[in-house]
């Protein structure tokens, strides 16, 4: 069965998500109404999410990323020899520059006088220390804290991620929500066996479903609901709220649906680019299934366990490159790298939450010095938009006939190797 049977059923529903987007966003307004009603010099309160140096010329200062109470999303400079301040929170005088509402939804910019640090402490402070604790290197503290609180990434390893095509698995996303669920569930199945034995009438998977689903709740909250696992939280509640309703799973319908109820709930998430790509992935996930490529290697366990695998981030890989590249310009052949990466990183992520739990967080600090340290070149390129409207034609194509299917991976590796050809040639 299918998320709605009738047209009347998708109109119903497409209303009251309007409704509710509408609610929110004159919401989000009058939020913007009290930011941008003083002419003059104002204070605000904010979390200093990011904290970085800049060079401009001759001229250098640091640039401070914002986030207030009402999750305006603020940015500011400071020419002044401040400590670092990421995490805290701040009290800044200053004035706004203009900022129309649309602008407002993604981020402004507010000159700033006066900073103050407030001795107000972030919740997640304890995780932070505790994982600190653990490593000599800082920077190599800040990339776990990303993994596992969705911290800013520090320049370091953005760009040694964006080099290798690894963004995906440090950024906080659908991912990580798959492996984490797959292990927990493991573990919770083996604790539920001795109370099932008593209540041997419960579902299993009902039961264990639920408690991941909590689980993960409380995850999303500690990682202050980032968008891109947000919407991999809600896909997953409404897939297993479709699951006990006889909804099919692998449907374009439910993850049009979870895109209609993200939107609404939260209109901020229109301009997000980590919530964009990881409703891509999970819609070039569903043409993996849809069109069953998995087929092609159908016999034995090697093939089961260990090619099919590396067939899927293939697929994936190629699939998302023309997308990535429209908002990311970085490109280096390693980038193919991160097809073996994504299966390594299935073990990676969570045995590295447990090594931190019974602190052994240190185990891979050599390593991942090197890899700080990596000099890679790399070249810029943005997906031209005939390329892009093309692509997404084929996509469309693609969710009925086969060979649209096919043809997306042409164009994908076409573009790889025309990618290919300018590193080489500007190397």
């Amino acid at each position: 069965m299918e998320p709605w049977r009738t047209k009347k059923e998708l109109g119903i529903f497409l209303w009251l998500c309007v409704g509710v987007f509408i609610f929110n966003l004159l919401w989000e307004y009058s939020h913007y109404h009290f930011y941008s009603a003083p002419t003059d010099t104002q204070e605000i309160y904010a979390q200093v999410i990011a904290q970085y140096p800049k060079h401009k010329d001759s001229a250098s200062y640091f640039v401070l990323k914002l986030k207030t109470s009402r999750d305006e999303v603020l940015y500011t400079t400071s020419k002044e020899d401040i400590k670092d301040l990421t995490h805290r929170f701040v009290r800044i005088y200053g004035k706004r520059l203009d900022c129309s509402f649309v602008q407002y939804l993604q981020s402004c910019f507010f000159v700033s006088y006066r900073i103050s640090l407030l001795p107000q402490r972030d919740y997640r402070q304890g995780v932070r220390d505790y994982i600190q604790s653990q490593h000599d290197l800082p920077l190599i503290a800040s990339l776990y804290q990303t993994l596992f609180i969705a911290d800013f990434l520090p320049p370091v390893w953005r760009d040694v991620s964006n080099k290798l095509g690894i963004a995906h698995l440090i950024a906080i996303s659908g991912f990580h929500l798959g492996v984490l669920s797959f292990a927990l569930g493991g573990i919770l199945s083996l604790i539920y066996r001795i109370f099932h034995a008593r209540y041997s009438y419960r579902n299993t998977y009902f039961d264990i479903g639920v408690v991941l689903a909590l689980l993960m709740c409380g995850y999303l909250a500690i990682l202050d609901f980032s968008a891109s696992f947000l919407r991999a939280y809600a896909m997953s509640l409404c897939g297993f709220i479709a699951l006990y309703h006889g909804v099919r799973l692998l449907s374009f319908r439910l993850l049009f649906v979870v895109l209609v109820l993200c939107v609404a709930l939260f209109p901020r998430l229109i301009f997000s680019v980590g919530f964009a790509l990881s409703v891509a992935g999970v819609f070039f996930i569903y043409f993996f299934m849809q069109h069953r490529a998995f087929q092609v290697f159908q016999n034995g366990k090697i093939q089961k366990y260990m090619i099919v695998p590396l067939w899927f981030n293939a697929l994936i890989f190629l699939d998302m490159l023309v997308v990535v590249h429209w908002f990311f310009p970085y490109f280096n052949p390693l980038s193919a790298l991160s097809i073996p990466f994504s299966l390594l990183f299935v073990l990676f992520f969570p045995v590295m939450l447990v090594a931190h739990i019974v602190r052994l967080g240190g185990i891979c600090d050599t390593f991942l010095q090197w890899a700080m340290n990596l000099n890679m070149t790399s070249i810029e390129f943005y997906t031209p938009l005939w390329l892009l409207l093309m692509y997404m034609c084929l996509c469309i194509a693609a969710m009925r006939y086969t060979i649209a299917y096919i043809a997306m991976h042409i164009v994908g590796l076409g573009f790889f190797g025309f990618l290919c050809m300018r590193f080489f040639a500007y190397v």
